[in-house]
């Protein structure tokens, strides 16, 4: 596993990217940190059907139950759906969700951190399954981090230039457990 530090923007912005591939499934992670309160960055991070206002490859986020939401995704010609389930929330600290049906296999876990009264830390991990030659090709060059970082990178200008949370929807999350 190689591990690569990459300083941020005027000290706002921390990336830490680790690549591994397992399994044949490549983990990234990435951290941000957004200057807005932790309650206003949570509540805009479960915003799902907000995301194609900040993420052009986003087409379309539907909420189809308490813990589901189908995504749609476009890069060029290539068009992606699939259905997301949230298996765990723990409100203004953690979010784990992983794909249950669709044309890509990814899941990961975000989690949220009050640096102080206005900055928020947020860690997200994400594990993704390449299939196709050209998505293990990808993978090889670290496209799924370029893209982890880019996102991170998008709702925190998007977030910020805002002020808060757009209010769309909120998912409610259930644990599984109960």
């Amino acid at each position: 596993m190689d591990d690569e530090t990459t300083p941020g923007q005027q000290g706002e912005e921390q990336t830490k990217r680790i690549r591994a591939v397992e399994d044949g499934v490549s983990t990234v992670q990435h951290s941000i940190v957004v200057d807005l309160p932790l309650a206003a960055v949570y509540k805009q991070w479960v915003d799902f059907e907000a995301y194609p206002e900040f993420l052009p490859a986003v087409r379309e986020v539907k909420l189809t139950g308490e813990v589901y939401s189908r995504w749609t995704v476009a890069i060029s010609k290539l068009s992606r759906q699939f259905l997301v389930e949230i298996l765990e929330q723990l409100p203004e600290e953690r979010l784990v969700w992983r794909t249950i049906e669709g044309d890509v296999w990814f899941s990961g876990d975000a989690t949220f951190d009050a640096i102080d009264k206005q900055q928020t830390r947020v860690d997200v991990t994400v594990h993704w399954k390449p299939v196709s030659a050209v998505e293990r090709t990808a993978a090889a060059l670290g496209l799924a981090g370029r893209v982890v970082r880019g996102t991170l990178e998008a709702f925190k200008t998007y977030i910020e230039s805002t002020g808060g949370p757009s209010g769309h929807s909120r998912i409610k999350v259930v644990s599984p457990k109960g």
